[in-house]
């Protein structure tokens, strides 16, 4: 990658929690600063946020809420961020495409490339949680007719105005194209960038921290949300209550979230990138198996980590990863209990997964999405 100068929109500050949804617009803006770029990330102001990764800038940007809470406050982002934006740049991102247009300036042979990504069409979000909220009158409809109506319209101008769209959901392009209207050749498939570790801790030193010896075998269950639930902790831990006889010593690292107190698990509720890494590096096998549907970073970052990894039918990767991990097809906890078991039983039976999963983890280096970007906007070497 040459030199470019890139400035990223992001919806919120960096984070320590590996989950949290901004951490794909940071780990982008880290790729680009290892390929030799000038960074700056525009995030809100007001919420506490974690340091930026090395070499990154971030800037808050104030914002003056003209209605809080509202489903179009993240068009003023957009609006305040585009006024920021260094005349100089080269590339714009916005991650996600959101809503609301940056405005930005652009001649007929210069100003800056806009790449936007697409996690998810918000209009189609909008009325699936709408349509949870009972409505109480005719105020409730008209507000939320006026809402539908200006979400439609924000996401339409923040989609139009980027030059190339990056999905990461095969189902992504149609439904732009059938919501609206957009060619699917604006848009290119590109996995989410997920973080890397720059200094993991050794094995030995993890199992120290978590007080497990070194010659009994161990299970992570990363969780994706503070809620237990909604993560599917409990799954893990009846898969892994029902096996536990047969593995003397055996140990389940509930990460991320609380769990009740039981034989052989250990809790480390701390939501953050350290205490995740941690309890991977410790662990032989790594189980997810959440209940809201969605993309999981644990599981590239288990894959990095060398592990064995059992997939629910909840986790969604955008990329094949049949090679790579044991993929549960149902919700039986029978089903998961004798995955598990079999790759507790079988080192050997684990190897050949972690080789394939550590070339399919390669595909989410945040430098590999930031050259993917380049070359998606056609702003290669000049």
């Amino acid at each position: 990658m040459t030199s470019r100068t890139v400035d990223v929109v992001a919806a919120s500050p960096p984070s320590l929690d590996p989950y949290d949804p901004a951490a794909t617009a940071w780990a982008l803006a880290a790729g680009f600063v290892v390929g030799g770029a000038d960074v700056v990330v525009y995030y809100p102001a007001g919420a506490p946020g974690a340091d930026p990764p090395a070499g990154v800038r971030g800037e808050a940007v104030p914002l003056t809420l003209r209605r809080p809470g509202a489903a179009i406050e993240a068009a003023e982002l957009a609006n305040a961020a585009g006024k920021r934006l260094r005349s100089e740049v080269d590339l714009v991102v916005r991650d996600p495409s959101g809503l609301g247009r940056l405005g930005v300036r652009r001649g007929r042979r210069n100003g800056p490339v806009v790449a936007a990504f697409v996690h998810d069409v918000e209009l189609a979000a909008f009325d699936q949680e709408r349509t949870s909220r009972p409505l109480v009158g005719w105020r409730d409809r008209i507000d939320l007719w006026r809402d539908r109506r200006a979400v439609r319209r924000l996401e339409e101008s923040a989609l139009r105005e980027a030059d190339r769209l990056f999905y990461d959901a095969p189902r992504l392009p149609n439904a732009l194209r059938d919501a609206y209207g957009i060619p699917t050749d604006r848009c290119r498939p590109l996995p989410p960038p997920v973080p890397v570790v720059p200094a993991p801790p050794t094995r030995e030193e993890a199992r120290a921290d978590f007080h497990i010896p070194m010659d009994v075998p161990v299970v992570v269950a990363p969780a994706p949300f503070e809620d237990p639930e909604r993560s599917g902790t409990d799954r893990a831990r009846e898969a892994f209550r029902r096996v536990r006889s047969f593995f003397p010593g055996a140990r389940l690292i509930v990460a991320g979230t609380q769990a009740p107190a039981e034989p052989g698990v250990v809790v480390a509720p701390e939501r953050n990138t350290a205490t995740l890494v941690r309890a991977l590096v410790a662990a032989d096998v790594a189980f997810f198996d959440r209940r809201v549907p969605g993309f999981d970073p644990g599981a590239v970052l288990a894959m990095r980590a060398g592990l064995a990894v059992i997939l629910g039918p909840g986790v969604r990767l955008p990329l094949d990863p049949s090679a790579g991990v044991r993929e549960l097809t149902s919700d039986d906890p029978g089903d998961a209990a004798s995955t598990l078991a079999e790759l507790l039983a079988d080192p050997a039976a684990r190897r050949p997964l972690a080789a394939a999963a550590a070339t399919l983890a390669a595909r989410f280096e945040p430098t590999a999405a930031a050259e993917a970007v380049i070359t998606g906007v056609r702003l290669g070497a000049s």
